[in-house]
């Protein structure tokens, strides 16, 4: 449709300047020159033919809707409220009075072609070539219905060396114009999936099945895949003494003991990646926004930064400890987090850098039952990769809270320790990007 009507009208490349050299002019019925402005795929008119309003894409289809009558300037005709008329017995007539005219210039300025307009509407323009008693409409071609949602029958599944499971996947909406979707692993060594969705093991590990839209739209969908051993459902965690009572698990999710990092999460993402298995953390794969971070779609809080919901703190179906480990666990509040670092100020723990299996990380030790877990400065993931060292050459020891930063939605919560072997700084109170990948160590209650 565009490349038609791009085609049609090729000569607005050089044409007068004096209207925005767009290639043709639009009169209105006074003789004088409306304002436009010419887009690939429309027309929109100022000032000029009714209100300001967008007319098109228009794509020329020559068909001839009505024959102009004439009759004498002493005859009347009645028309009904919807512009028709039955003057004539057996035929039904619109009233279109003259809008202007479009001059179509050829790429010398030179005028090619003029056309009398009629009739605009959204979705058509009616116009006759001048001196011709037959009209033709310029009509637009529906615009495409993109596929804007893709839900799998599954988003974590395990399985056993050589075991299959078909994901489904439900496109929609449902008047989508092309529903169709490719599939692929982030790892076929681990798993590989067919074209009908059909997921193999093939050896232990976990990959990223994902499904993609084919229609150009960019909506995906993804399924967690682990083989073999899984992480057991039981998950330990140690009391450290804490007044709020908190109970702090003795790993990250994804990992198998203390010092392993785990999975990478976006904040409110709740399928884990290990290592690059998603290539880019940023806005455009972030799934609450639509593609930047002033374009929250939710949690906000601030209508400069998108959709405000008010919502700050995650809920339950988007608190990846809640969804991989059971509803017993959450991702830490932000309160929590401040409670566990500052515990060292107030006596409660003693906090020191420690290497565990040769894994840099921070060691906090209750001085109320001797009780201690170890967090590994696993780093963090960002649009470029895997990021664990600073410009400074300390280690990061970042961890996601689950709440929001209320005075900028685009960020959250987080800890924020540098450390190096012989020192570790604290600063609960920093936040990150939200589409930035962290690891998270869930808490419970007694």
């Amino acid at each position: 449709m565009k490349k038609y009507i791009l085609s049609v009208l090729l000569l607005m490349a050089l044409a007068l300047q004096s209207v925005s050299a767009q290639g043709f002019r639009v009169y209105k019925s006074d003789g004088t020159v409306a304002q436009f402005s010419f887009r690939t795929d429309s027309i929109v008119f100022y000032d000029g033919i009714g209100t300001d309003e967008e007319f098109g894409p228009y794509t020329p289809v020559n068909q001839c809707i009505a024959g102009t009558w004439y009759k004498s300037k002493s005859q009347t005709v009645t028309f009904n409220a919807d512009g028709t008329t039955d003057y004539m017995e057996g035929a039904t007539y619109e009233f279109m009075p003259y809008q202007g005219i479009i001059v179509i210039y050829n790429a010398s300025a030179v005028p090619m072609s003029i056309l009398k307009v009629y009739k605009l509407t959204k979705d058509k323009m009616f116009v006759s070539q001048t001196g011709d008693s037959q009209f033709k409409v310029w009509a637009t071609t529906p615009q495409p219905q993109a596929v804007e949602e893709i839900i799998l029958s599954e988003t974590s599944v395990s399985l056993q060396l050589d075991e299959r499971v078909t994901l489904t996947a439900t496109v929609l909406p449902e008047d989508a114009d092309d529903k169709t979707v490719t599939w692929e692993s982030s790892n076929e060594d681990v798993a590989e999936v067919n074209r009908s969705g059909r997921v193999t093991a093939n050896a232990d590990g976990t990959c990223i099945i994902t499904c993609r839209a084919a229609d150009g739209s960019g909506v995906f969908a993804e399924c967690q895949v682990t083989v073999g051993g899984d992480v057991p459902d039981e998950h330990e965690w140690v009391d450290l003494g804490l007044p709020s009572g908190t109970l702090w698990a003795t790993c990250n999710i994804g990992a198998y003991s203390p010092e392993e990092f785990g999975d990478y999460f976006a904040w409110g993402e709740t399928i884990g990646y290990k290592g690059n298995a998603k290539l880019y953390y940023n806005w455009g794969t972030y799934k609450y926004c639509n593609g930047y971070e002033t374009a929250m779609t939710k949690y906000c809080t601030n209508s400069s930064y998108g959709i405000v919901d008010n919502k700050t703190e995650l809920d339950a179906e988007d608190d990846a400890a809640t969804v991989q480990w059971g509803t017993e666990w959450q991702m830490p509040s932000y309160e929590q987090i401040s409670e566990l670092y500052a515990s060292y100020e107030t006596g409660l723990t003693t906090k020191e850098p420690a290497v565990v299996n040769g894994v840099l990380g921070l060691k906090l030790t209750s001085n109320i039952n001797g009780n201690s877990i170890f967090l590994p400065c696993a780093g963090y993931m960002d649009d470029t990769g895997y990021r664990d060292v600073s410009s400074s050459g300390n280690h990061y020891c970042f961890y996601w809270s689950r709440s929001l930063d209320i005075e900028n939605p685009s960020k959250a919560g987080r800890t924020n320790s540098f450390l190096t072997e012989s020192s570790a700084q604290r600063n609960a109170e920093r936040s990150i990007m939200r589409c930035y990948g962290l690891s998270i160590r869930p808490v419970r209650k007694k």
